[in-house]
């Protein structure tokens, strides 16, 4: 009986399912993310997530880039490739 139950557990701890499942969902970065607030990042996510194709995703994308950087040059900062900002 001990055996079974042994090889049970170890079965289920090697099941990706239930050993992934402490682990938070996998968010993607948001281009200059910390200069934003925290309903601001939820907003754009609902954004994204709420677009109809691939199209108004890239729409969203570009409008969202072009306000951050507007928002980083007004504090003196430039963001890199990767929308991580620093100073000039």
């Amino acid at each position: 009986m001990r055996i079974l139950a042994a090889t049970l557990a170890c079965g289920l701890l090697a099941c990706p399912a239930v050993s992934g499942a402490d682990e938070p969902p996998k968010r993607d970065l948001i281009y200059g993310a910390e200069l934003m607030t925290h309903q601001e990042r939820e907003q754009y996510r609902q954004r994204m997530r709420g677009a109809r194709n691939a199209e108004e995703k890239t729409q969203a994308e570009d409008q969202h880039r072009k306000r951050v950087r507007e928002r980083a040059r007004k504090r003196g900062l430039e963001l890199n490739a990767e929308g991580v900002a620093g100073k000039k």
